[in-house]
């Protein structure tokens, strides 16, 4: 499992630093550009396995992107996302590390729609300070939001993003109890720099 996001981290730290070398380079008639995004929302979280409650907890949550433009209507991005909520003395926290494409069909106006569609691992953590339960799983993330222009180089929207990791392993105090589904929701808002 750690070798695993260990990789993950690695790719995409070293995705991020080719963008930003390829940045001085970059002209906007090539099509190509570095940009970021920070947002926060509203989030749920279900963890599904045998001894999981399965209820949908709500919560806090953040997220960044970095990333480029492959052409004037389809940027890519890797993404890291954290969730944590509080509820009857059990603490929940929640990391998210994706890459994602973000599509725009059309750029004559604003909104801007964008679909967006990646992968993601999703890894959970449950405490009620006594007991831990943690929780893994990687799958697709899909996701959806609008764009106005605010100035020049900054974009704000709402944006609804969900991710589902599934076939992860499920430690009860560290001992392995079977495999569970980690499913990530976000509905928030979300400000760009391009």
């Amino acid at each position: 499992m750690i070798r695993h996001i260990v990789f993950l981290v690695a790719g995409l730290l070293a995705g991020a630093s080719n963008l930003l070398a390829q940045r001085s380079s970059a002209s906007s008639s090539s099509g190509t550009g570095f940009w970021y995004a920070v947002g926060l929302a509203p989030g749920w979280t279900r963890v599904t396995c045998g001894i999981c409650a399965g209820a949908r907890a709500p919560g806090m949550s953040a997220h960044v992107a970095l990333g480029g433009r492959t052409s004037r209507t389809l940027r890519v991005a890797g993404e890291l996302a954290a969730w944590r909520a509080r509820d009857a003395g059990v603490t929940q926290t929640l990391m998210s590390i994706g890459a994602a494409a973000y599509w725009y069909p059309s750029l004559r106006r604003f909104p801007r729609l964008y679909l967006r569609g990646g992968a993601a691992l999703n890894m959970h953590r449950a405490s009620d300070g006594t007991d831990v339960v943690t929780s893994s799983g990687v799958g697709p993330e899909l996701g959806v939001g609008l764009e106005w222009a605010i100035s020049r180089s900054w974009l704000v929207g709402p944006f609804f993003h969900y991710s589902i990791g599934a076939g992860g392993e499920v430690t009860f105090n560290g001992a392995q109890t079977g495999n569970g589904t980690v499913s990530f929701l976000q509905l928030g808002l979300s400000l760009a720099r391009r």
